[in-house]
């Protein structure tokens, strides 16, 4: 089972799925992500290895609409497979604001 965790500020990725062809499509997307990310002015550090991924969103507009295209792919392939799945975190409301 791999499970994804889809924050403002990063997504992450652990675990394995079922097969081959569900680990190479999660990758595919996660490497997608990371290197569009590095083409920006602010490039990030982020990890891919076998069974896990961090990859930090940056705050700029190019690199949220880069991780929305991402997630939005990375919904596509868990809703058409069992092995795969997805969590939503928002970001808290600091407190004294």
């Amino acid at each position: 089972m791999i499970n994804i965790t889809a924050a403002p500020n990063r997504i992450t990725a652990h675990g394995h799925a079922k097969d081959a062809a569900g680990c190479a499509a999660v990758s595919a997307i996660l490497y997608a992500l990371a290197g569009g990310l590095e083409n920006l002015s602010d490039p990030v550090k982020w990890l891919i290895e076998g069974g896990g991924a961090e990859i930090p969103i940056p705050d700029s507009a190019d690199a949220k609409a880069m991780r929305l295209m991402a997630e939005v792919g990375l919904r596509q392939l868990a809703a058409a497979r069992d092995d795969i799945t997805i969590s939503d975190v928002r970001e808290r409301p600091q407190e004294g604001l």
